[in-house]
Protein backbone atom coordinates (compact mmCIF):
# COMPACT_ATOMS: atom_id res chain seq x y z
CA UNK A 1 0.00 0.00 0.00
CA UNK A 2 1.56 3.31 -0.48
CA UNK A 3 0.93 6.33 1.28
CA UNK A 4 0.75 9.75 -0.22
CA UNK A 5 1.81 12.96 2.01
CA UNK A 6 0.04 16.06 1.50
CA UNK A 7 -0.54 19.03 3.27
CA UNK A 8 -3.71 20.59 5.22
CA UNK A 9 -5.45 18.55 8.12
CA UNK A 10 -8.68 17.99 5.79
CA UNK A 11 -6.62 16.53 2.75
CA UNK A 12 -5.05 13.81 5.35
CA UNK A 13 -8.59 12.96 6.41
CA UNK A 14 -10.03 12.95 3.07
CA UNK A 15 -6.81 10.57 1.67
CA UNK A 16 -7.57 8.37 4.30
CA UNK A 17 -10.97 8.05 3.51
CA UNK A 18 -10.72 7.87 0.54
CA UNK A 19 -8.44 4.90 0.84
CA UNK A 20 -10.60 3.12 3.45
CA UNK A 21 -14.00 3.16 1.30
CA UNK A 22 -11.73 2.63 -2.25
CA UNK A 23 -13.30 5.56 -3.16
CA UNK A 24 -16.72 3.72 -2.95
CA UNK A 25 -18.86 6.75 -2.04
CA UNK A 26 -18.49 10.35 -2.91
CA UNK A 27 -16.45 12.17 -0.42
CA UNK A 28 -17.55 15.74 0.87
CA UNK A 29 -14.94 18.37 -0.64
CA UNK A 30 -14.22 21.74 1.46
CA UNK A 31 -12.27 23.40 -1.41
CA UNK A 32 -10.17 22.85 -4.81
CA UNK A 33 -7.10 21.70 -3.09
CA UNK A 34 -9.07 18.90 -1.07
CA UNK A 35 -10.98 17.95 -4.25
CA UNK A 36 -7.85 17.53 -6.14
CA UNK A 37 -6.10 15.09 -3.30
CA UNK A 38 -9.41 13.02 -3.24
CA UNK A 39 -9.11 12.20 -7.25
CA UNK A 40 -5.71 11.84 -6.92
CA UNK A 41 -5.92 8.86 -4.05
CA UNK A 42 -9.18 7.82 -5.67
CA UNK A 43 -7.08 7.07 -8.92
CA UNK A 44 -4.27 5.97 -7.23
CA UNK A 45 -6.73 3.52 -5.09
CA UNK A 46 -8.75 2.32 -8.17
CA UNK A 47 -5.26 1.89 -10.23
CA UNK A 48 -4.45 -0.90 -7.07
CA UNK A 49 -7.87 -2.78 -7.15
CA UNK A 50 -8.62 -4.84 -10.38
CA UNK A 51 -12.28 -4.77 -10.74
CA UNK A 52 -14.15 -7.56 -10.23
CA UNK A 53 -16.91 -7.42 -12.89
CA UNK A 54 -17.31 -5.42 -15.70
CA UNK A 55 -19.12 -1.98 -15.12
CA UNK A 56 -23.17 -2.15 -15.79
CA UNK A 57 -24.26 -0.47 -19.07
CA UNK A 58 -25.22 3.15 -18.32
CA UNK A 59 -28.82 3.91 -18.02
CA UNK A 60 -30.42 6.14 -20.35
CA UNK A 61 -30.47 9.56 -19.49
CA UNK A 62 -33.51 9.83 -17.05
CA UNK A 63 -34.53 6.22 -16.97
CA UNK A 64 -36.16 5.34 -13.26
CA UNK A 65 -36.28 1.87 -11.57
CA UNK A 66 -39.14 1.51 -9.84
CA UNK A 67 -40.00 -1.07 -6.86
CA UNK A 68 -43.64 -2.25 -7.36
CA UNK A 69 -44.75 -4.61 -4.39
CA UNK A 70 -43.50 -4.89 -0.80
CA UNK A 71 -39.87 -7.23 -0.10
CA UNK A 72 -42.62 -9.68 1.78
CA UNK A 73 -44.60 -10.55 -1.02
CA UNK A 74 -44.69 -9.95 -5.12
CA UNK A 75 -42.92 -7.43 -6.12
CA UNK A 76 -40.84 -6.23 -9.05
CA UNK A 77 -38.83 -3.50 -10.24
CA UNK A 78 -40.07 -1.82 -13.35
CA UNK A 79 -37.51 0.94 -16.07
CA UNK A 80 -39.11 3.11 -17.47
CA UNK A 81 -38.41 6.85 -18.59
CA UNK A 82 -40.73 9.88 -17.42
CA UNK A 83 -41.85 11.69 -19.99
CA UNK A 84 -40.26 15.07 -20.58
CA UNK A 85 -43.34 17.04 -19.12
CA UNK A 86 -42.93 15.33 -15.52
CA UNK A 87 -41.21 17.76 -13.26
CA UNK A 88 -41.67 15.59 -10.25
CA UNK A 89 -40.16 12.28 -10.18
CA UNK A 90 -41.03 10.66 -6.97
CA UNK A 91 -44.76 11.71 -7.67
CA UNK A 92 -44.30 10.15 -10.67
CA UNK A 93 -43.12 6.90 -9.30
CA UNK A 94 -45.79 6.72 -7.06
CA UNK A 95 -48.27 7.00 -9.52
CA UNK A 96 -46.30 3.94 -11.49
CA UNK A 97 -46.38 1.96 -8.57
CA UNK A 98 -50.17 2.32 -7.82
CA UNK A 99 -51.52 2.49 -11.58
CA UNK A 100 -49.47 -0.75 -12.13
CA UNK A 101 -50.10 -2.62 -9.08
CA UNK A 102 -53.58 -1.88 -9.72
CA UNK A 103 -53.92 -2.74 -12.83
CA UNK A 104 -51.67 -6.21 -13.12
CA UNK A 105 -54.41 -7.61 -9.65
CA UNK A 106 -57.35 -6.43 -12.08
CA UNK A 107 -56.13 -8.00 -15.01
CA UNK A 108 -55.03 -11.55 -13.45
CA UNK A 109 -58.68 -11.44 -11.79
CA UNK A 110 -59.98 -10.72 -15.11
CA UNK A 111 -57.85 -13.88 -17.50
CA UNK A 112 -58.32 -16.15 -14.14
CA UNK A 113 -62.23 -15.63 -14.38
CA UNK A 114 -61.77 -16.12 -18.21
CA UNK A 115 -60.15 -19.26 -17.49
CA UNK A 116 -56.31 -18.48 -18.14
CA UNK A 117 -53.37 -19.29 -15.81
CA UNK A 118 -53.45 -18.01 -12.07
CA UNK A 119 -50.86 -15.40 -11.61
CA UNK A 120 -49.28 -14.03 -8.56
CA UNK A 121 -50.80 -11.22 -7.40
CA UNK A 122 -49.40 -7.63 -5.49
CA UNK A 123 -50.79 -7.84 -1.67
CA UNK A 124 -54.02 -5.50 -2.16
CA UNK A 125 -53.72 -4.27 1.68
CA UNK A 126 -50.08 -2.51 0.37
CA UNK A 127 -51.83 -1.15 -2.94
CA UNK A 128 -52.98 2.71 -1.77
CA UNK A 129 -54.17 5.35 -3.77
CA UNK A 130 -52.08 8.49 -3.33
CA UNK A 131 -55.06 10.44 -5.31
CA UNK A 132 -55.85 12.65 -2.33
CA UNK A 133 -52.07 13.44 -1.07
CA UNK A 134 -51.68 14.79 -4.92
CA UNK A 135 -55.10 16.26 -6.12
CA UNK A 136 -55.00 19.75 -7.48
CA UNK A 137 -54.51 22.26 -4.81
CA UNK A 138 -55.64 25.62 -5.57
CA UNK A 139 -54.32 28.86 -4.45
CA UNK A 140 -56.43 31.70 -6.25
CA UNK A 141 -56.21 30.74 -10.15
CA UNK A 142 -52.71 29.06 -9.66
CA UNK A 143 -52.52 25.22 -9.28
CA UNK A 144 -50.22 25.01 -6.42
CA UNK A 145 -48.78 21.36 -6.97
CA UNK A 146 -48.89 21.56 -10.40
CA UNK A 147 -45.46 19.12 -10.76
CA UNK A 148 -46.54 16.99 -8.25
CA UNK A 149 -50.35 16.34 -9.24
CA UNK A 150 -49.48 16.08 -12.97
CA UNK A 151 -46.50 13.88 -12.44
CA UNK A 152 -48.55 11.36 -10.20
CA UNK A 153 -51.15 11.13 -13.01
CA UNK A 154 -48.79 10.46 -16.01
CA UNK A 155 -47.00 8.63 -13.68
CA UNK A 156 -50.85 6.28 -13.27
CA UNK A 157 -51.21 5.83 -16.82
CA UNK A 158 -47.51 4.98 -17.32
CA UNK A 159 -47.99 1.86 -14.81
CA UNK A 160 -51.70 0.97 -16.23
CA UNK A 161 -50.01 0.72 -19.79
CA UNK A 162 -46.95 -1.65 -18.45
CA UNK A 163 -49.22 -3.72 -16.54
CA UNK A 164 -51.14 -4.20 -19.49
CA UNK A 165 -48.17 -4.72 -21.96
CA UNK A 166 -46.55 -7.10 -19.04
CA UNK A 167 -49.73 -9.53 -19.01
CA UNK A 168 -49.56 -9.92 -22.53
CA UNK A 169 -45.91 -10.69 -22.59
CA UNK A 170 -44.35 -8.00 -23.85
CA UNK A 171 -46.50 -7.42 -27.01
CA UNK A 172 -48.59 -4.53 -27.45
CA UNK A 173 -52.68 -4.08 -27.86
Amino acid sequence: MTFIKMQGAGTAITVTAALVLGACAPLPQQNGTDAAAAASAASATQAVQAPARPPAPPAPPGEQRIMVGTANGYHLMLKTTPPSQVCDDTAFADGVRYGYALTWNRLVSEDVRNGGKARRKFDASTVHSLDDQYKIQWDGKERTNACASDGYLIGRVVGTHLAGVDMRNGKPS
